[in-house]
């Protein structure tokens, strides 16, 4: 019996790599999932509410603060499975099945099978990931969005495919329909497909394997404008609708208005460091409006206030709908910056860093929020029985869940894993048959130095760039291996040789005398007559 698994794992060894994958995040999430209570941030509700009411035919009441497609996630998993919060749990936990494994696809894809194998377990056990998918938060679903997005655009590069970069565009406006945050994606992927076919870049993304096999042929001195249009097609399809609709509802031509507040975050909330009010400058100020925003931010910034509260304060002295104060919002706190722009860079990229380390999650605090104020606030009456207490059981198993999320922990390792993950990209760069691992790495980078720079350094905003960072410090652990495997096969080939041609006493590198053999009468041979 053993020995025919074992024939089995040879001969389908991604189907045993995959299903072992599979097999570790269940157990982990059926381990974890009736030993822990649901999450909740105060966004929470503001996801929860308009889908409670989509799903009971209520209308669709969403702010132009927030993205439609994890309020229509709830509302379909409300609809199959019911309003119970448990409910909506177990199917983020599936979502987290789903994306572990294409973790070890999407690393199958690029770095190959043993680091698609390692990340995919690290992800996994990832007990950070694990706790994201007990939040109503739409994190739990825009990770796997942005895998599957990440294994479509890899396949579309490595085939020259304009269909498979069409599909990419769709995937990716679902994500930024999901979380805005994806939008840094675009130029990313638009850049790779426009520069998929030219002669010095097209075979420098794709595996040279690939270029020989005639899989990838190059069109010389021409750009591939038709898989970048595919791409911006795709994309347009799935926001413009969306943004339309958010012009006819909110006189607001965007996927979502919520930058204005997140910019008061990153200099208000994150970083006190920002003058957004001087008295000596008050002539300076565009209007009185200005003024007294200003103001009100000062105050709230020596109070440590936090940027809802702000932002609700200026829009409801200034009387502003939820539009206006976003742009209003946006525009001063541009101005804030700009007038201390080498103060933002080096603070954006200290939290940069800091996101790329993380910090260990702390599940009693996680495990508090359902009774924390600022929470039950966002929720209306309708929805608040939900919201119950962690029960006695949940109580009593809190330490065996505490042992289950820290069975690992990508900010337990410190910088080690970032600084692994930045080899493995630059390996990838380095290496021809591993460049379309930059995609996943630099994809990291650009979620993480964006989330810096427009927010600030929140913990959850790493949970989508983990999976890449897992993948790409798996396939940076690998390529080290593989070079130091080479460099002791050179020396120990080169020391054999050396044995093989070193003279074995200090006299027999020294040519003998030969006495000449006649070949008229050569020596006689034992047993033969002469």
């Amino acid at each position: 019996m053993l020995a025919r698994s074992r024939d089995m794992v040879a001969r389908y060894p991604d189907v045993a790599a995959l299903t072992l994958v599979v097999l570790v995040a269940a157990l982990v999430r059926l381990a974890f999932a009736f030993r822990s209570p649901i999450f909740l941030l105060r966004d929470s509700g503001s996801y929860f509410l308009p889908a409670w009411d989509l799903a009971h035919g209520l209308g669709f009441d969403l702010s132009i603060r927030r993205t439609p497609l994890y309020p229509w996630f709830l509302s379909g998993a409300i609809v199959l499975f019911g309003e119970e919060l448990q409910a909506i749990a177990l199917v983020q936990h599936a979502l987290g099945i789903v994306t572990a494994a294409s973790v070890y696809a999407l690393g199958r894809l690029t770095f190959g099978r043993l680091a698609g194998l390692g990340a995919g377990l690290l992800t996994a056990l990832d007990g950070t990931l694990l706790v994201s998918e007990r939040y109503v938060m739409p994190e739990a679903l825009l990770v796997p969005l942005l895998l599957m997005t990440l294994i479509m655009a890899t396949l579309a590069i490595r085939r020259r495919s304009s269909r498979g970069f069409l599909l990419t565009g769709l995937l990716l406006g679902l994500s930024v329909l999901c979380k805005p945050v994806a939008q840094v994606l675009v130029p990313l992927f638009a850049l790779a497909a426009l520069l998929s076919t030219t002669p010095w870049i097209g075979r420098w993304l794709a595996p040279s394997q690939a270029v020989a096999r005639g899989q990838a042929p190059c069109l010389p001195g021409m750009l591939n404008w038709k898989a970048s249009a595919c791409l911006l097609a795709g994309l347009a399809v799935v926001l413009v609708p969306w943004m339309l609709r958010n012009l006819a509802v909110h006189g607001s031509l965007t996927t979502a208005g919520a930058l204005g507040q997140t910019l008061v975050a990153r200099t208000a909330k994150h970083d006190t460091g920002f003058r957004w009010h001087d008295p000596r400058a008050v002539e300076q100020y565009a209007d009185g409006r200005e003024a007294v925003a200003r103001q009100i931010v000062q105050s709230g910034i020596r109070q440590r206030l936090s940027d809802g509260v702000i932002y609700r304060r200026v829009q409801e002295r200034l009387q502003l709908s939820d539009a206006e104060v976003n742009g209003f919002m946006r525009d001063l706190a541009l101005n804030v910056i700009w007038a201390q722009p080498a103060y933002y860079l080096r603070g954006t990229l200290g939290m940069t860093w800091e996101l790329l380390v993380g910090e260990p999650e702390r599940l009693r605090t996680d495990w508090k929020t359902q009774n924390a104020r600022l929470s039950r606030d966002e929720w209306e009456e309708r929805i608040e029985h939900l919201l119950g207490k962690p029960s006695t059981v949940h109580q009593n198993e809190f330490p065996r869940a505490e042992a289950i999320v820290g069975l690992y922990q990508p900010a337990a390792l410190g910088p080690l894993l970032p600084l692994l993950a930045l080899l493995g990209t630059i390996l990838a760069a380095l290496r021809a048959p591993l460049r379309p691992a930059l995609l996943p790495g630099l994809a990291a980078l650009a979620l993480l130095g964006v989330s810096a720079a427009l927010d600030g350094p929140v913990p959850r905003y790493r949970y989508p760039a983990d999976p890449l960072i897992a993948l790409a410090a798996m396939g940076g652990m690998v390529g080290v291996l593989q070079l130091a495997r080479l460099g002791i096969m050179r020396l120990t080939g080169r020391a054999r040789t050396e044995a093989v041609l070193a003279p074995s006493s200090p006299s027999a590198g020294v040519p003998r005398e030969q006495k000449p053999v006649s070949i008229t009468n050569p020596r006689p041979q034992p047993g033969r007559a002469p």
